[in-house]
């Protein structure tokens, strides 16, 4: 990944940094655990200690994932984390002595450790919302969502704050203890191989926008800030918008596209996004890939209601009214419905 992908920094580049400073990390432990520091002294406050680094990292891959990915990336975040790497390898080269000295030190711990998770957690913290307003974006612009909403991101990271969390509080009930250290590194061996796969299969979100007019989309995702979200059209104009919206909507049955967009639908229309994207959330009380899947539905029990249905298996339906797979289909019936669509055709 960080070979592959250097010279443009892609956001693949920075998942595999992430996984190497991860894994790296793990290091830490080995020596502690098996008593090693005193007998090899080269082994004892390995600069692997990337508590100021790691979510700052992460941070970055998600963003240059996400919706936001054409934002002003936030590399500020890793200035404290290079500052502490860079803090770690001067003190790493000290005679052992001196080192000895230095982790015993109050500074040390405050620095190292407390500050440490302090601005970790906040990053991690930090990111959640970030996920957060992406997944609202995500459904105001996308009909489908597969691989789109990063619900792989969020695990992880709720993974790895709640287990940050634990470890440090059991360390603080018993330092000694190396058995729950080693159970929370087996952990974390699994999750890097976890994200590793997800992360080579995440496809960067805004890039499945980039043929649908690049200046617009620019114009409609700045638009959709977390600070815009209040509402100033009049209510009677988005009513009005709301009507010429499902007129064509039904008419031209253009939701049967699995890949549809908002931005698609505001080119046939020839309007502003945000101006779809406000009189579907303030008129429906729905998103864009809630409404759409609601016309899909609904398109979905006429074809079930039909005489034809013994002419398509359940799947067939699904694919044939604009969903991509059979699980997409099942979630979005049960959500319209309250059952599945099995049922309803029995």
């Amino acid at each position: 990944m960080l070979i592959l992908n250097f010279r443009h920094f892609r956001s693949t580049y920075w998942l595999g940094l992430y996984l190497v400073l991860f894994s790296l990390k793990l290091l830490i432990f080995i020596p502690g655990g098996l008593d090693l520091d005193e007998r090899f002294p080269s082994l004892f406050l390995l600069p692997f200690n990337f508590s100021w680094l790691l979510f700052a990292v992460f941070f970055i891959y998600t963003q240059k994932i996400s919706i936001f990915s054409d934002q002003k990336i936030k590399y500020w975040l890793l200035y404290p984390g290079i500052l502490s790497l860079i803090a770690q390898i001067v003190i790493y080269f000290q005679p052992y002595t001196v080192k000895v000295d230095i982790a015993q030190s109050l500074w040390y711990v405050i620095v190292f450790t407390y500050a440490g998770i302090l601005y970790s957690w906040g990053i991690g913290i930090w990111n959640l919302r970030l996920l957060n307003r992406h997944k609202r974006q995500v459904e105001n612009t996308f009909s489908e969502l597969e691989n789109k909403v990063l619900t792989w991101v969020r695990i992880f990271l709720i993974y790895s704050l709640s287990s940050s969390v634990l470890i440090h509080i059991l360390y603080v009930i018993s330092p000694e203890n190396y058995v729950f250290k080693i159970i929370f590194s087996a952990l974390d061996l699994v999750a890097i191989y976890w994200i590793a796969i997800n992360g080579v299969i995440q496809q960067n979100v805004l890039s499945t926008l980039s043929s649908k007019g690049p200046e617009q989309l620019r114009d409609y995702l700045s638009g959709l800030k977390e600070e815009n979200h209040e509402r100033k059209d009049d209510h009677k104009d988005l009513e009005a918008l709301m009507e010429k919206v499902e007129t064509y909507m039904k008419k031209s049955e253009i939701f049967l596209n699995s890949d549809l967009t908002i931005v698609d639908l505001a080119e046939k229309l020839n309007l502003h996004p945000k101006k779809i994207s406000a009189s579907i959330n303030s008129i429906s009380n729905q998103n864009f890939n809630s409404y759409v899947n609601a016309l899909r539905i609904e398109k979905a029990k006429l074809i079930l209601d039909g005489a034809q249905a013994h002419n398509f298996s359940i799947e067939g339906i699904g694919q044939e009214v604009g969903f991509h797979s059979k699980s997409a289909f099942y979630s979005a019936f049960k959500k319209v419905t309250g059952t599945t669509p099995t049922r309803y055709k029995e």
